[in-house]
């Protein structure tokens, strides 16, 4: 009985630590460094920076994220070196290069600051995503929450620097991820060895588990960041800014997928019973419930905190609160399953699941913003993100007393 206790006062504490370290990250994110770059910056080119910086984000959740997770599994079975992963991380970086030059040539953007700085920051952003890893592998949720805290340190820091020394947006969020890759330097070991880019016996099974996280993660990704883009080459910059604004008090919520599924994750890969159906269906049943919960408090709290900090968007973007955040909070509880369900089934199941999710997405979001503007994103986000959780729910359902 005291050894149950314990473990539940672990897994209190772990999840404690890991959602303090997003939350003190994206909170700050929130409450100073965007609000203030919105003053600073005004609404259309602050619309436009959002834009820019949801295809770092895209990189940053498909690959980094990838890493990340194919890491944790792996290692249960000793499978996992630094080697395989910081080859893998290398290639990405002349990916990202590829990228940042294709997303400022599309936004009419390109010169070579702007290269330099937006290139540095995807690689960086793709490497802080998958740096926390150092620190779940080994269960240490404080070491994941202080690296989160020099994550806020740098963001701060970079805003000063976008003050008083250029006027660049990437530099604010450059310097907090920057920080967090020194961090993980000098304080863990999976950036630092004899072996940091020997490929090992499992290369082959590493890379493949990478691979389908990484096609999973980047069709989810895709889907999650594309209201900006899409919104941005449509509508503006102006519309991009509403909509954001409408769904930040849910994608708050839905930034807290990361370390939930960093806790479940861990402790999954760790527990060596069978997930049963009855135990999926409580899962998701919970989901749900918390989901609902979620929603309500995320309508309450736009109302005061956007009339708070985004005075000059209040007007615009109060209409959509309770429709955009519901679309979050959606995509909060799907992805959250997800995690559970690859214990259930393998990697290729949660790309399937993303397959479908895409194409319903394609079908709905594109054409219902095309024909409503901001109320068609709105919508067809609820619809889809729902549509998600249904089928990964059913997935999980099925695949449970098959493993």
């Amino acid at each position: 009985m005291a050894t149950d206790k314990k473990k539940i006062f672990n897994i209190a504490s772990d999840l404690v630590f890991s959602i303090a370290g997003l939350m003190l990250m994206n909170g700050m994110l929130q409450f100073l460094i965007n609000p203030t770059l919105n003053n600073w910056m005004g609404e259309a080119a602050f619309g436009n920076y959002q834009s820019i910086f949801a295809v770092v984000s895209i990189m940053g959740t498909t690959f980094g994220v990838a890493a990340n997770y194919s890491r944790m599994v792996r290692s249960r079975e000793k499978k996992d070196t630094n080697g395989d992963y910081n080859f893998f991380l290398t290639v990405i970086t002349v990916l990202s290069v590829a990228v940042a030059a294709g997303t400022l040539l599309v936004y009419k953007s390109f010169n070579t600051a702007h290269f330099i700085l937006l290139s540095v920051l995807t690689v960086a952003t793709v490497l802080r995503y998958y740096g926390d890893v150092n620190y779940r592998m080994k269960l240490n949720y404080k070491g994941f929450f202080v690296y989160y805290a020099i994550i806020t340190a740098g963001y701060c820091i970079g805003l000063l620097l976008f003050k008083f020394v250029s006027p660049i947006w990437m530099i604010t969020i450059l310097a907090g991820e920057v920080a967090a890759i020194l961090f993980v330097f000098f304080n863990g070991d999976i950036f630092r060895g004899k072996k940091l880019l020997t490929r090992s016996e499992h290369f082959g099974g590493t890379m493949k588990s990478v691979g389908v996280l990484s096609t999973t993660n980047l069709l989810s990704a895709v889907a999650q960041q594309s209201d900006k883009i899409i919104l941005g080459l449509a509508m503006g910059g102006e519309a991009v800014t509403t909509f954001y604004v409408a769904t930040l008090l849910g994608k708050v919520i839905s930034l807290l997928t990361t370390p939930l599924n960093g806790v479940l994750i861990g402790y999954l890969t760790k527990y060596e019973g069978k997930l049963t159906r009855k135990m999926i269906a409580v899962f998701a049943v919970v989901l749900l419930g918390l989901g609902l919960i979620a929603l309500l408090g995320c309508f309450i709290a736009s109302e005061i905190f956007v009339k708070l900090f985004y005075p000059d968007v209040y007007a615009d973007a109060e209409q959509y609160f309770f429709i955009a955040s519901a679309g979050q909070v959606f995509y909060f509880i799907s992805n959250c399953l997800m995690t559970v369900i690859l214990r259930v089934a393998s990697e290729k199941y949660q790309m399937y699941i993303n397959i479908i999710y895409v194409a319903i997405y394609a079908a709905t979001v594109i054409p219902l913003t095309m024909s409503f503007g901001v109320w068609g994103m709105a919508i067809a986000l609820l619809i889809t993100n729902g549509l998600k959780f249904a089928i990964t729910s059913a997935v999980g359902f099925i695949k449970a007393d098959k493993q």
